[in-house]
């Protein structure tokens, strides 16, 4: 992966691997530089005048600017895959502006970043104007072309603009890191543990070798700082959280060793097995070591699904 946006995405890791429950940290515990990869899927463009209604240049000026992205160095989501979790979700690549819809979308796929716009014709010329969205932020920045060439024509053009947008302000687009203590925080409004009891198991597999699992330690102590107690038998608790994270190498970013996690996690009422709530995240993260970023991205996607997720525990 190449140098681009390396200098605004750099933030300090979060790492509180080994805290208890009531030793939650607003600060990293490992000083260490990490960087979130910021992950980008380019949809469908709208054809917003006569010219364009019925055909397929919003489609080929999203696939154009996709590949050029990607060939310039930033992390794109295939085509495939996005159609697939469009389809998956029921929605439409064109004119996504919900922002809990981009939430989710973002969220099944792995992207920070979506990219969408529009396409028309004003007088002689035509524009192209490309929306940059922060799928957990909702912040947006833009960027246009105009000229009396085809709209496929324009992409190398529109494909600069983009790049040097997501350099100057990618960072202000992406979520901040999360903590015990900021999830805990966040959810101590409405969730309390009162003493109930909680079985966890969540397998991990970063295919290396790996003491202190990374997701299982960043769940249970969430819990204890929530009020829970955690069990060691299924059978002696009223809740169960199962699922499991895997993580792996995603090559370089820059200088460094990039790694895609992806976490899946059931919260289930012990009694009578019923299922409260279930979900899947996905984080990519650089750093400089695999290991390091490996447990790193695991951990961020099992905060970030937790505050989520554990709002059926009222």
């Amino acid at each position: 992966m190449k140098k681009m946006l390396s200098v605004a995405l750099v933030m300090a890791v979060v790492n509180v691997f080994g805290n208890t429950g009531n030793e939650l940290s607003e600060q990293p515990a490992n000083e260490t530089i990490i960087k979130f990869v910021p992950t980008v899927a380019v949809l469908s463009f709208e054809g917003r005048s006569r010219e364009f209604e019925n055909d397929n240049a919003g489609k080929s000026v999203a696939e154009l600017l996709s590949v050029g992205l990607m060939n310039a160095g930033v992390n794109t989501i295939e085509r495939a895959e996005l159609d697939k979790a469009l389809g998956e979700l029921h929605l439409s690549a064109i004119g996504l502006v919900d922002s809990d819809s981009q939430v989710k979308l973002g969220r099944m796929i792995g992207a920070k970043i979506l990219i969408t716009g529009s396409i028309f014709k004003s007088g002689d010329k035509t524009f192209i104007v490309a929306k940059i969205i922060g799928t957990e932020t909702s912040r947006v920045v833009g960027a246009s072309v105009n000229g009396r060439n085809a709209p496929t024509d324009m992409v190398s053009e529109l494909k600069k603009k983009v790049c040097a947008l997501l350099e100057q302000r990618g960072n202000a687009l992406l979520p901040a890191p999360l903590t015990q203590k900021s999830v805990r925080d966040n959810l101590a409004a409405t969730i309390k543990g009162k003493q109930r009891k909680v079985f966890v198991k969540i397998s991990e597999n970063i295919n290396i070798p790996a003491y202190d699992p990374a997701a299982q330690t960043e769940i249970e102590n969430l819990l204890l700082a929530l009020g829970f107690d955690v069990v060691a038998n299924r059978s002696d608790a009223q809740y169960a959280i199962i699922g499991e994270a895997f993580a792996e190498n995603a090559g370089s970013y820059g200088k460094f060793v990039a790694a895609a996690a992806r976490i899946e996690l059931k919260v289930t009422e012990v009694k009578d097995e019923k299922l409260l709530a279930s979900g899947a995240q996905k984080e990519r993260i650089a750093g400089a070591s695999y290991q390091l970023v490996a447990k790193e991205a695991i951990a961020q996607a099992a905060l970030r699904l937790a505050g989520e997720l554990f709002r059926v525990l009222k």
